[in-house]
């Protein structure tokens, strides 16, 4: 399948759970919504949110129930996206008229470390 690493082979666009380093999407993954990749939100509890929009997210579970209540998307309900390996929050995935996508909180993610860089 698309979403996994080819035999013996890691992408090199990976995009790793910061806690853990499980594997959650990949780079060619980013979509735009709303005009942009990129988004700043205040959620109703006053914490701001850096995050990016994603088509899929392989390596996320989803928690806690299905909410419309203060979307950040108009039209869209939203659930929590969580690492499947350490459960920590990293995003949501909103669907809404068919569609779904992932928006991930970019500093809980991180890239996987190019392999053979070690200088000149």
């Amino acid at each position: 399948a698309r979403d996994e690493p080819r035999s013996g082979d890691e992408d090199d666009d990976d995009l790793l759970c910061a806690s853990c380093g499980h594997r959650i999407t990949r780079e060619v993954h980013r979509v735009v919504v709303n005009a942009q990749h990129e988004h700043r939100f205040v959620n109703p509890g006053g914490f701001d949110y850096h995050i990016g929009c994603f088509a899929v997210a392989p390596g996320c579970v989803y928690l806690g129930a299905t909410e419309r209540y203060f979307t950040w998307f108009s039209g869209t309900s939203w659930q929590i996206a969580a690492c499947a390996r350490c459960r920590i929050q990293l995003g949501w995935i909103y669907r809404g008229g068919g569609e779904s996508f992932h928006g991930l909180i970019l500093d809980r993610l991180r890239p996987r470390a190019s392999r053979g860089t070690d200088g000149p």
